[in-house]
């Protein structure tokens, strides 16, 4: 792999006495399948969060996922049905008043909270934020919720996001690309260095269904250089909200 400059990073971080948070977020399951097996074997045991949509076989997920050590299901959605108008997916258009949401979402946990290992935390598809979306998880009760891209956010509830897309999405769903993928993960942690934000999480971001040979063929590397590293620890999202992540931000 390519992994002089990420390598050089990882010393940096080890010379200052520090460790990376590394959590895995995949996205899109509704139902058991080849490559949700695939997935499982691949993370083996490591640390997951399913982001499950709450309108497929439930039950039939439920006893795939019966015994799967670190395995974590969170609520994806409602439906995973567009409902915005324009370029920017989201299930919930801007109209939506607060009440409108939240019965959506209600709805949606009390039809996957039976799955083994589910937390009541909330994943928006196309990570999509609807203006009243993080007063209505509050009101409901949610532990968390996760979308894309933003430092880790403190309140009720709070927020940890992924930042690490194995994937990428223009012109059809293919992988990024090994340099492209570790020379983002290598940027995020010099910037989390850099600024004393040693304990932010960096979230790895997959689609099993989504995913092409290369990309599997790539996970399955990646995985396995990140258990080797004595600087990087997998952690899981229940952790994480539990301790109120990021716990420090300062040097």
């Amino acid at each position: 792999m390519h992994l002089t400059w990420l390598e050089v990073e990882l010393r940096r971080w080890r010379v200052a006495g520090r460790r990376v948070r590394l959590w895995w977020r995949d996205d899109d399951a509704r139902a058991p399948s080849a490559e949700l097996d695939r997935l499982l074997a691949t993370a083996a045991g490591r640390p997951l969060t399913l982001a499950v949509i709450p309108d497929g076989d439930i039950a039939a997920l439920g006893a795939r996922l019966q015994g799967q050590a670190g395995v974590s299901i969170v609520q994806h959605g409602v439906d995973h049905t567009n409902r915005r108008k324009g370029p920017v997916a989201g299930e919930f258009p801007p109209e939506w008043r607060r009440i409108r949401v939240a019965t959506q979402v209600r709805a949606g946990w009390a039809r996957l909270a039976p799955l083994p290992g589910a937390m009541q935390a909330f994943v928006p598809p196309w990570n999509d934020v609807h203006p009243e979306l993080p007063v209505v998880l509050g009101d409901c009760g949610f532990a968390g919720w996760s979308a894309w891209g933003q430092d880790a956010v403190e309140g009720a509830p709070p927020r940890v996001d992924a930042h690490l897309d194995l994937m990428r999405w223009k012109g059809g769903a293919r992988f990024r690309g090994e340099a492209k993928f570790l020379g983002e993960l290598r940027r995020l942690l010099t910037a989390r260095r850099r600024a004393g934000l040693w304990d932010e999480p960096v979230g790895l971001l997959t689609h099993h269904l989504a995913h092409d040979e290369a990309a599997w063929a790539f996970l399955t590397r990646f995985t396995a250089w990140a258990d080797g590293q004595p600087q990087i620890d997998w952690t899981g999202l229940p952790e994480l909200l539990a301790a109120g992540a990021p716990v420090a931000r300062s040097a």
